[in-house]
């Protein structure tokens, strides 16, 4: 389990305390303000823990959903767009406006921890929004993964979706790529 230092302090624990813990390998140091009571790191976890008002997404929500079976070094995140800048080189943070950051955002379970993802149908949008920014194979791999499941797809939510995002090539490409519809 992944616990921060001022909830270690909070819970009465000095500073001594805490380095005799880690010392004694009761507590696993992580990085700064960080620490686990295992030796094994759960990112998912720490990203959670660490910043609660991130949202999976791109290719590491696309690997929650089993749509894709590489989840890579980098773990992408959505914030606002006025959030502070995270320091963390395994996070690739995307800043969103207020607008498009609250669309789809779904709270689920995911290996025993409280995450925040985006939605299947954001998720397909920001997949193809940001296909030039993918790995051409991680993106093949996820469009075959989400026509298998079209009919799945909440269709008045996606076109919901889309009203926000304006960009007729987004919807072309679903189309096209997802639904294999050719206009």
């Amino acid at each position: 389990m992944i616990v921060r230092h001022k909830d270690l302090v909070s819970r009465g624990y000095s500073a001594y305390q805490i380095k005799k813990m880690v010392r004694d390998k009761k507590l696993f140091f992580v990085k700064k303000g960080v620490y686990s009571t295992n030796d094994e790191i759960d990112y998912f976890e720490m990203i959670t823990k660490k910043h609660p008002n991130a949202i999976f997404t791109l290719q590491t929500a696309a690997y929650i959903y089993g749509l894709t079976n590489t989840l890579g070094d980098i773990y992408y995140v959505a914030t606002k767009q006025k959030d502070r800048k995270f320091k963390e080189d395994f996070i690739k943070q995307i800043f969103m406006t207020d607008q498009l950051y609250k669309i789809g955002i779904n709270s689920m379970t995911y290996k025993k921890n409280n995450i925040k993802a985006y939605d299947l149908e954001r998720l397909l949008i920001e997949i193809v929004r940001n296909k030039t920014n993918i790995d051409n194979d991680i993106y093949r791999e996820i469009i075959e993964n989400y026509s298998k499941i079209a009919k799945l797809l909440n269709k008045k939510k996606l076109e919901k979706y889309l009203i926000y995002f304006m960009n007729p090539k987004i919807i072309e490409r679903i189309k096209k790529e997802v639904y294999k519809i050719d206009n």
